[in-house]
């Protein structure tokens, strides 16, 4: 520990975090008849009409304590520089989340960069009344929850990691199998031209658009890299529907709409990826192949050229395909199936209805 806070390791992060999951998994049952009024908050903070952030905090918390005593770190103390007991909670969100979704647990949100989501963003420490008046009784219960974790000891903590991660375990969710096509570069064709014409004919209330972007950055980045996010969640505050991370976080921003957009739709989001310190956008206007006009991409490039940013424009579904696809790894036959197999995860995960998913199998020939 240094005057600027203590510092955390990430592989003793990983460690405890490996550490709760061996827990939950093997005394998961005998932690919820242990700790039931932890149950209850926990179960509070996965209500559907809970604010998503405030779950995965609760886990960087626990992290953090089952880390370090409370003579060491105060937990609420969430940025390093905060005091000599702050620490980076962000180092930890940027771990919890991947982490999470590798074991199969359900922490509400996606995104690796979860202390930059309100009411959470650049604050130094966590305190009473941060959330909107909308909110507040969830974020009563969270801050009396995370007040809770700053006096427990270390040991308890962890037990307590373990249970959220019990507890928040996905189960019974549909497995996609793998699918595949032969037939080379007309078989790629086609099934290229057909999913544009299902993006174009599907919506779901812009779901399928998004599951078709973070589908096409699958197959040229790895679905590992690819964060499909939540724009129903109104305490999200990382731009885009779709990010695009590395080891030292989110690179590329995403937005995807399947209604005509203007100019000024697209300097809009800009100026939010701007905010946050982005370079590299995809804007994905997806409704706009018979508005093409309604985007002065000379406009565009003026604001971009000054800002120092890239931004990439896309007008249509088959404007997105042929421009990414080009740039993905592999045969003609590995890019199908990936594309195909990509379509129906993402579909999956984005909420869209069952139909819709037998709309894509039936169109593209996968029934």
């Amino acid at each position: 520990m240094s005057d600027s806070g203590v510092t955390l390791g990430q592989g003793e992060i990983r460690g405890a975090l490996s550490r709760a999951d061996e827990s939950a998994r093997s005394i998961g049952a005998a932690l919820r008849s242990r700790y039931p009024e932890w149950v209850d908050v926990i179960e509070g903070l996965r209500a559907p009409q809970c604010p998503r952030t405030y779950l995965p905090v609760l886990a960087v918390l626990l992290t953090a304590r089952a880390l370090r005593s409370s003579s060491e770190l105060d937990v609420l103390d969430i940025q390093q520089q905060t005091s000599k007991r702050g620490y980076a909670a962000a180092s930890i969100g940027k771990l919890v989340i991947p982490f999470a979704v590798e074991q199969g647990i359900d922490l509400r949100s996606k995104s690796s960069q979860i202390m930059n989501n309100q009411p959470f963003t650049f604050k130094a420490r966590v305190e009473p009344r941060m959330s909107s008046p909308l909110k507040a009784a969830f974020y009563d219960s969270f801050y009396d929850a995370a007040n809770s974790v700053n006096a427990l000891e270390s040991d308890a903590a962890l037990d307590l990691l373990a249970l959220l991660f019990d507890l928040c375990r996905a189960t019974g969710a549909t497995v996609i199998e793998p699918v595949s096509v032969e037939g080379g570069l007309r078989a790629l064709a086609a099934l290229v031209q057909a999913t544009a014409e299902f993006v174009t004919t599907h919506s779901d209330n812009g779901r399928v658009g998004q599951a078709f972007v973070a589908a096409v950055l699958d197959v040229v980045y790895g679905s590992k890299h690819v964060v499909l996010g939540n724009t129903a969640d109104p305490d999200a505050s990382v731009p885009g529907d779709v990010q695009v991370a590395g080891d030292s976080g989110v690179w590329l921003w995403t937005e995807v709409k399947q209604k005509s957009v203007t100019t000024g739709d697209v300097e809009q989001f800009i100026g939010k990826v701007r905010k946050v310190g982005g370079e590299r956008i995809l804007y994905c206007a997806l409704g706009n192949e018979r508005y093409p006009h309604n985007i002065d991409r000379m406009r565009i490039a003026r604001l971009t050229e000054s800002a120092a940013i890239d931004v990439a424009v896309f007008v249509s579904p088959a404007d997105l395909l042929g421009d990414l696809l080009t740039l993905a790894p592999g045969s003609f036959n590995s890019l199908a199936s990936r594309l195909a197999t990509a379509m129906l995860t993402r579909l999956e995960e984005a909420g869209c209805p069952y139909a819709t998913t037998e709309a894509y199998q039936d169109l593209v020939g996968l029934r």
